[in-house]
C-alpha cells in the first residue's frame, strides 16, 4: 500500500492521519481488508510496533476492526463515500456545511454580525482616543501578583458558587452601602462576567419574544443588542442635558417589561439624570409594572462635586436592578461585574447565572475580594482619579486652545471620555475626517450617527444630525493627548478647505 506521510510529529502518527485519509476520502471503503502490519511496517521501512500502534488507534476511534484470523478491515458500520482524491480536499473549515438554525439562533447570528465588528473596530494607531478601555498602574499589577499567589495557597480549585465568591459579594455590598447608597445585602449581588452576561441575564428573565424594552437614544448598542437578541421590540426615548426624558415614556400600548438607563453619567452623552426625573422614572416604572436596569458603569471616577447617588439607592423596594463593572476601575479583560437585585428576583438570576456557565471564575473573585478588604482597591482607586484628571484637563484645554469655539465638548465631569461637538462639519464629512486623522496615525472615532441629542423634551421633530466625536483619554498620556488633539485639528482644517469653514 502506498502511503504519503506529512513528516509532521511522531511516525505513529503520520501513518494514523495517513491511513484515516484515505478512509474519509472514501479510498478505502467500509469493509476493505487493509495490510497486515509486518507487511505496512516492510513497506515504510519502520518497526511493526510503529504500525500496530497507529491500527491500535484508529481500532479505538472505530475506523478499523479485527476479525480473528481474517485480518484488519476497515469498519463496515462507516458510510460509504465514494471515492476522492484525499490531497485535493479543502480544510475542514474551508468546506461549507449547511446548518439550520433556529428563529432565535438565527436573530442571535444576526445581529452578533452587525454588533461586534463596530465593538472591536480599535484602530491600530500611535494616538488613540479609543473609549471604553483603560490599564491599571504597575503598583496595582504588583498588588495583583501578590493576591493571586495568596489566593493559590488558598487551593481555590472547585467549581465556583454561581452567584459569586462570598468574600468578595460582601466587600460588594458594604461598598454599595458606602459609596452608591444601596442598601443591599451580600445576598443580594451576583457577580457575573462582565456587563454583557449581566445584561443577558436580565433580558433572559425579564423580557420575552415581543415583550418592549425602553432604551435611552443614544444608548449603549452592546446593552442594545442583547435586548434585540432576546426578541425585544426597542423603543427609544430621547435624552437631553439632564438625562432620560421621562415625560417623553409611553404611557399607553403593550405593556414595557424593562427601562434600561445610564442616569449618573449617560453613554455616550455624559448627561446626568435629575433628581427630578429620576423620581419621576421611578413612579413611572411602578405605575407600569416595569423594571428599571440602572447600568453604574463608571461611578468610580467624577471629578467634579461629589458621587451621583444611584437611582436604586432612592426609594426601598424599588424595581431597579443595579448593574457595575470593574471593567473602568481595573481592566476589561478581568471580565468581572456584579448586579445588587431586588430580593424577588435573586434566585431566578442565580440559577440563570448557573445555567449560563455555572460560575465566574473564583479565583479571579478572589483576587478582587482581597484587593478590595486590604484597601489596596480604593489606592488605586484614588491614584487612577488623579490620573485620569489630568488627562481630561490635558484633553478639554488641548480642544479648546486648538479648535476654540468651532467645538463644543459634554460629558467631561466623569468617566473616561467626552463627546466633542464639531460645530462647522457636516455629520456626513466625519468618515473623512476619521480617515484623514488615520493617516496621521490618530485614532478617532465617531459618535454613532452623528445625532444631535441634546434636543429640548418638547421638540416636536427630531433636530439635524450634528457631527460628534467619542474621545477616550484611558490609554493616553497628557504628551500624547495634546500631540493627538493637535494633528485632529490638522486634519480637520485640511477635511474642511473645500467646504469653506471657519478658519481655527
Amino acid at each position: 500500500m502506498l502511503l504519503r506521510l506529512d513528516g509532521s510529529g511522531p511516525r505513529y502518527g503520520q501513518i494514523t492521519r495517513a491511513l484515516c485519509g484515505l478512509i474519509q476520502s472514501g479510498v478505502l471503503a467500509p469493509g476493505t481488508r487493509v495490510p497486515p502490519t509486518r507487511e505496512l511496517a516492510r513497506d515504510l521501512s519502520c518497526s511493526r510496533n510503529i504500525v500496530l500502534l497507529a491500527y491500535e488507534q484508529l481500532s479505538l476511534e472505530g475506523y478499523l476492526t479485527s476479525r480473528g484470523g481474517a485480518g484488519t478491515f476497515v469498519s463496515p458500520e462507516l458510510p460509504i463515500g465514494a471515492p476522492s482524491d484525499a490531497r485535493g480536499r479543502k480544510p475542514a473549515a474551508e468546506r461549507s456545511v449547511p446548518v439550520i438554525l433556529s428563529r432565535q439562533g438565527r436573530r442571535i447570528a444576526d445581529i452578533a454580525t452587525r454588533a461586534m465588528p463596530a465593538s472591536q473596530a480599535v484602530s491600530s494607531v500611535a494616538m488613540n482616543f479609543v473609549y471604553g478601555l483603560c490599564e491599571p498602574d504597575t503598583r496595582m499589577v504588583a498588588s495583583i501578583r501578590t493576591a493571586f499567589a495568596a489566593t493559590l495557597r488558598q487551593a481555590p480549585f472547585r467549581y465556583p458558587k454561581p452567584a459569586g465568591d462570598e468574600v468578595l459579594r460582601q466587600q460588594l455590598a458594604s461598598r454599595l452601602r458606602t459609596n452608591r447608597g444601596i442598601a443591599c445585602s451580600a445576598e443580594q449581588v451576583l457577580v457575573t462576567s462582565g456587563t454583557q452576561q449581566a445584561l443577558e441575564i436580565c433580558a433572559r428573565l425579564l423580557v420575552g419574544e415581543g415583550d418592549r424594552v425602553v432604551v435611552e437614544d443614544p444608548t449603549y448598542d452592546s446593552a442594545n443588542s442583547v435586548f434585540l437578541a432576546a426578541g425585544a421590540h426597542i423603543t427609544r426615548v430621547p435624552v437631553d442635558r439632564h438625562g432620560l426624558v421621562v415625560s417623553a415614556l409611553p404611557d399607553d400600548g403593550p405593556p414595557v417589561r424593562l427601562v434600561y438607563v445610564t442616569p449618573s453619567h449617560q453613554f455616550p452623552t455624559g448627561a446626568v439624570m435629575s433628581a427630578s426625573r429620576r423620581y419621576a422614572l421611578l413612579r413611572w416604572a411602578k405605575h407600569r409594572g416595569a423594571h428599571i436596569l440602572e447600568d453604574d458603569y463608571d461611578s468610580e471616577f467624577r471629578y467634579t462635586g461629589r458621587p451621583i447617588e444611584a437611582l436604586a439607592a432612592l426609594e426601598p423596594e424599588s424595581p431597579v436592578i443595579y448593574c457595575g463593572t470593574f471593567a473602568k476601575s481595573l481592566f476589561p479583560s478581568l471580565r468581572l461585574g456584579y448586579l445588587s437585585l431586588p430580593p424577588g428576583l435573586v434566585s431566578a438570576a442565580v440559577g440563570c447565572k448557573w445555567l449560563s456557565d455555572r460560575g465566574s471564575p473564583v479565583i479571579l473573585q478572589r483576587i478582587v475580594g482581597q484587593l478590595m478588604a486590604t484597601g489596596a482597591y480604593d489606592r488605586h482607586i484614588r491614584r487612577m482619579l488623579r490620573r485620569y484628571r489630568m488627562r481630561r484637563d490635558a484633553l478639554v484645554t488641548a480642544l479648546q486652545r486648538h479648535f476654540g469655539s468651532a467645538v463644543d465638548v459634554d460629558g467631561a465631569d466623569a468617566g473616561l471620555h467626552v463627546v466633542v461637538w464639531l460645530r462647522d462639519l457636516p455629520a456626513e464629512r466625519l468618515s473623512a475626517l476619521v480617515e484623514a486623522c488615520r493617516a496621521r496615525g490618530v485614532g478617532i472615532y465617531p459618535l454613532e450617527g452623528g445625532l444631535a441629542v441634546y434636543s429640548e423634551p418638547r421638540a416636536a421633530t427630531r433636530p439635524p444630525r450634528r457631527a460628534g466625536l467619542l474621545l477616550g483619554y484611558g490609554l493616553l498620556d497628557v504628551d500624547h493627548i495634546e500631540r493627538g488633539v493637535s494633528l485632529l485639528a490638522s486634519a480637520y482644517r485640511e477635511v474642511g478647505k473645500s467646504r469653506g469653514f471657519p478658519r481655527i
